[in-house]
């Protein structure tokens, strides 16, 4: 990722808005890659500010996500959750299938996101 100086902590609020009003619209597959998007942008912010690789493949951004959870540079693990949305994400697009968020609600998922999006505000 190639954002810096606070962009990818901008970028990933404005996907999780983006996220928000795709679902207002009952659009979830767009929900659901906004929200992986933020997800993803927010990680490799943070993870840029420790000085960790945040290379663009996402399966690694997901085990970043585990990292940074072990570092403490997250409240809670959300490798899980970076991999719910990726693969749902991918199967909205390519399959027409609605996202199964596996037990979350999204108003949880926007909240994980939220504290996500606030971690990488701070890093930057």
């Amino acid at each position: 990722m190639g954002l810096t100086n606070g962009e990818g902590a901008r970028l990933a609020a404005e996907h999780l808005a983006r996220a928000r009003v795709a679902l207002e619209r009952e659009d979830e597959v767009a929900a659901v890659t906004w929200s992986y998007a933020c997800a993803e942008i927010a990680i490799g912010q943070i993870a840029a500010a420790r000085g960790l690789d945040s290379r663009n493949e996402h399966f690694r951004r997901a085990t970043l996500a585990r990292r940074l959870y072990e570092l403490g540079g997250v409240p809670e693990d959300l490798a899980d959750l970076m991999i719910r949305l990726n693969n749902e994400r991918k199967h909205g697009m390519y399959e027409g299938r609605k996202p199964d968020l596996r037990g979350r609600t999204w108003e949880e998922v926007f909240a994980q996101l939220e504290k996500l999006v606030r971690v990488a505000r701070e890093a930057a």
